[in-house]
Parts: C-alpha cells; structure tokens; sequence
C-alpha cells in the first residue's frame, strides 16, 4: 500500500504517486499525542488490509470513551476498476500509544449507498 498522506486537523489525505510531496510547515500536536503518533497509527491501520488495499482517507474521530481512539478509513484496491470496492472501515486504539488496531466496523460502499454519521459515527 502507499505510505504518502497530508495531514490537516486529524485527518490524513492519499496523495497520488506522481504528485510530489510539498514541504509544509510543522503543526501543532494536539494534547495529548505524542509527535509522530498520528503517522504510527496509519502505518498500524495500513497493516489491517490486503495486499491490494489503499487507504485512501483516514479520519480521526471523536470518541465517546476519553482514552480510545477512533478513525474511520474510506479503502478501495489498487487495481484499474476497483472504483465499485470501496468500503468504509473503522479502527479502534485502546489508547493513544496502543502498538495495534481493531476493526469495528466494514461497510462497503455500493454506487446507490447513502451514508449518515451521527455522534461517534
């Protein structure tokens, strides 16, 4: 899977390999998150899916529990006309430091899917 993502306010964004990586300036870590800790948790959420699989958004949730951490990921394969496989996946971390995920919910996402978040999502 490709390891280029731009992170703006908790959320992670693939970026295309042909586009090169621009230098931006350092953000500030939100209490509580150690610096890097976002991207150590994408490559343990990247380590959750195929081979084939590509993250291509990643959100950082608000959870319900205060220790947990919750992301949602929008997956889709790599391969030419995998368009109509993408699928929703949620991942849970017991704690910020957590050393691995869980998966807490897959949704694949058809062409006439319709999806409403509330709350925790």
């Amino acid at each position: 899977p490709r390891q280029s993502f731009v992170m703006v306010k908790g959320a992670a964004l693939l970026l295309p390999a042909e586009e090169p990586l621009v230098a931006e300036p350092p953000q500030a870590v939100p209490p509580g998150q150690a610096p890097g800790q976002q991207e150590q948790h994408l490559q343990l959420m990247m380590q959750l899916l195929r081979p084939q699989d590509a993250i291509r958004l990643a959100v950082r949730l608000e959870s319900a529990r205060p220790r947990r951490v919750r992301y949602l990921l929008v997956v889709r394969p790599e391969e030419e006309g995998a368009e109509g496989q993408t699928a929703l996946l949620g991942v849970d971390f017991a704690h910020e430091g957590a050393t691995r995920c869980t998966l807490g919910m897959v949704l694949p996402l058809w062409s006439d899917t319709q999806v409403f978040l509330d709350g925790d999502g």
